[in-house]
């Protein structure tokens, strides 16, 4: 068995530093992600050939790295497998369900703001409910983009 695709797009009415931002930092991260699970968050520094755990509140979740971050342009994190029990899982036929699949995410200026594709991997079991979860993260990610930058 192998992932399917999900692919989603979104236009942003902010520049594609604050979308950057908005996607990354660990704060509007959690918030956006919430969407998938409660207390999702990231572990990770998003710096190239960095390991990344996308993992839930159990500490469980997705094991890869990154292999491109062009700064308010793209993230490419590259999936090893997975962790359960906070151990990394990269053998056996779960981890290579997704195993040298990509989640990324785009940025593009674009009048008025920012063209956002995300593309992400997701097995079939659970495919159908993350393209729903995946629409209602973009809203999410949007409205915090869109939102004025907290004063300084």
């Amino acid at each position: 068995m192998t992932a399917r695709v999900i692919e989603k797009t979104v236009d942003i009415a902010a520049p594609p530093e604050r979308v950057w931002h908005v996607l990354l930092d660990d704060v509007t991260y959690r918030d956006w992600t919430s969407v998938f699970a409660e207390g999702s968050y990231a572990d990770t520094d998003w710096q190239e050939g960095s390991v990344v755990r996308f993992l839930g509140p159990e500490g469980d979740g997705m094991l890869g790295r990154v292999v491109a971050n062009r700064p308010h342009e793209l993230v490419d994190v590259e999936y090893d497998g997975f962790v359960s029990g906070g151990q990394p899982v990269t053998e056996g036929e779960a981890a290579a369900e997704y195993r040298g699949t990509h989640e990324t995410y785009r940025l593009e200026a674009v009048e008025g703001g920012t063209h956002l594709v995300v593309s992400a991997p997701m097995g079939e079991e659970h495919y159908d409910a993350m393209v729903g979860a995946w629409d209602e993260a973009l809203v999410r990610v949007k409205q915090l983009a869109e939102e004025a930058p907290p004063a300084a």
